[in-house]
């Protein structure tokens, strides 16, 4: 038996015990202490670490005095839980952890001698050999999660696939990169009720905030999914959903960077459809991944009709497909998706403001503006959909429903001028002072191009020279669209298609005229 009277275990749920406490017990519960251990049991260098970088990870919202007392606190509850010499200190800015008093299971792993085996559960001569990975990897730092500190989050992600990484060559279980599609067939054996009840409470929050929801309930959805894992490993949906928490937070940017992030979504796409081959949602991601960082559009639209054949309720994969068919030109297809994504979930503004897009695409102006003004009606400040509706109602010279729009708290930009345009000089002023908007909006794309900006998230999905393509044509400079056309896609030749839709989605404006019409 290990000398060493406490282990700190990460594979898998992480917990602390000594070798005589019952299985799964776990000496300290409280995340924030757990986050303090596994921090100064895996940060590298390994050592004593920063009080400041701790503070800076698990309270970012504190000022230095209150984060002092908060990581003082945290240390005293570990130290209550596991004796004060499991914490040891340099002065008074370093503090490490004490590895003859907490050994850790990752470590082991690192040495290449780790093994399924819990101190206390048997004697040294019963242990596996050195080495000898579990019958079945587990997840790093499963479950754990620390509210309202993303950066930590991030430490962890990183973690994660390092740990991940380190099981798979030590023998962890491979998951196929791809897995053959088997139509109709059903997942091996039934699951416990529990792990069903988790996932279902995780997919409710998931929906709530994928689409502009509250941060805090995604991060809610992640632990609701990795608890239903927990509880029963097989359960393929609780892994499915963990892939779209992780496609989600990159995203939107709640955890970060994007590229490792992302990356987390695709492997456990591959787990979860190794795991159930019926699955819809790993092609969603599967195809994202082809559509916006490979270029490969004939894959991606492979995978979205997967989807859709695999589950057709699956309102998401309709309205991914019918992005792709829209790019593409199949705009009378791409309207049958976002019809069946709209009539599966009537209640998600972006599917009913993708809706709307499909049906303005196929000049259903009265269809498409009914569609956008129940998005509003449901969540006021969506931003597509306002700029959508006021351009509509632009393009059909209804001015004041315009105006009223853009004034509309949060007021849109530039509202106050074009208001005092109209005032002044009716639909001539409002017009050119409504094109020289876009020719200010115009130039800042323009100066962000010359210089070179690093792209960001929203630029994978909505690349600035689109909207650059977007905004001349809607203004008529029809030379300097083909330009940058030219210019991006030269660099990028997957950029033809998305030029060719930009296009397709904008008009002209009309021409100012010269009289005072109301």
């Amino acid at each position: 038996m290990t000398s060493v009277p406490f282990e700190l275990r990460v594979l898998g749920p992480v917990t602390v015990r000594a070798a005589s406490d019952p299985a799964e017990h776990s000496r300290l519960t409280q995340p924030r202490h757990l986050a303090v251990l596994c921090y100064l049991a895996l940060a590298r260098p390994r050592g004593l670490h920063a009080r400041d970088t701790l503070m800076a990870l698990l309270w970012p919202e504190h000022d230095a005095a209150s984060g002092r007392r908060a990581l003082r606190n945290a240390l005293y509850s570990v130290r209550r839980a596991l004796g004060s010499a499991a914490i040891v200190s340099a002065g008074d800015h370093l503090i490490g952890l004490d590895p003859a008093r907490v050994a850790c299971d990752a470590v082991r792993l690192e040495r290449g001698q780790w093994h399924d085996v819990t101190p206390g559960d048997a004697p040294p001569g019963d242990a596996p050999p050195s080495g000898a990975p579990p019958s079945d990897a587990p997840e790093p730092l499963q479950g754990l999660h620390v509210d309202g500190s993303g950066a930590f989050d991030q430490w962890m992600s990183i973690e994660r696939a390092r740990l991940a990484r380190l099981l798979a060559e030590q023998g962890g279980r491979r998951r196929p990169a791809t897995a053959p599609v088997l139509r109709g067939a059903k997942p091996s054996r039934p699951h416990a009720q529990d792990a069903a009840a988790m996932y279902t409470r995780g997919h409710f929050l998931f929906l709530r905030s994928a689409h502009g929801g509250p941060a805090s309930e995604l991060l809610r959805a992640r632990d609701y999914f990795e608890r239903a894992h927990t509880l029963d490993p097989q359960f393929a949906p609780a892994v499915a959903g963990l892939a779209n928490f992780y496609a989600v937070a990159a995203r939107r940017s709640v955890l970060t960077p994007f590229a490792t992030t992302f990356a987390r979504a695709i492997s456990l796409s591959e787990q979860a459809l190794a795991m159930d081959a019926t699955l819809a949602v790993p092609h969603v991601h599967f195809a994202v991944q082809a559509l916006y960082l490979d270029d490969d559009w004939e894959r991606a639209g492979l995978e979205f009709e997967t989807a859709v054949a695999k589950d057709p309720e699956y309102a998401e994969a309709h309205r991914f497909y019918g992005v792709w068919l829209g790019l593409v030109g199949r705009t009378a297809e791409a309207l049958r998706e976002m019809e069946e994504a709209a009539r599966l979930e009537p209640d998600i503004p972006m599917l009913l403001s993708s809706l709307a897009a499909a049906r303005l695409a196929v000049g259903d102006r009265r269809g498409g503006e009914d569609a956008l003004r129940r998005t509003l009606a449901i969540e006021p400040t969506h931003a597509a959909a306002r700029d959508r509706l006021v351009r509509l109602l632009d393009e059909e010279e209804r001015t004041e429903e315009a105006l009223a729009e853009r004034e509309r708290a949060p007021a849109l930009r530039g509202a106050a001028d074009l208001r005092a345009a109209w005032d002044r000089g009716g639909r001539a002023a409002y017009t050119q002072t409504r094109v020289q908007l876009i020719r200010d909006e115009i130039a800042l794309l323009e100066a962000r191009m010359v210089e070179q900006h690093p792209l960001g998230v929203a630029d994978i999905f909505s690349p600035p020279v689109v909207r650059l393509v977007a905004l001349c044509v809607r203004i008529g400079d029809e030379a300097r669209a083909r330009r940058w056309e030219l210019q991006g896609s030269a660099a990028r030749p997957a950029l033809k298609h998305w030029c060719a839709a930009a296009r397709r989605g904008e008009q002209p404006q009309p021409v100012a005229s010269t009289s005072r019409n109301r």
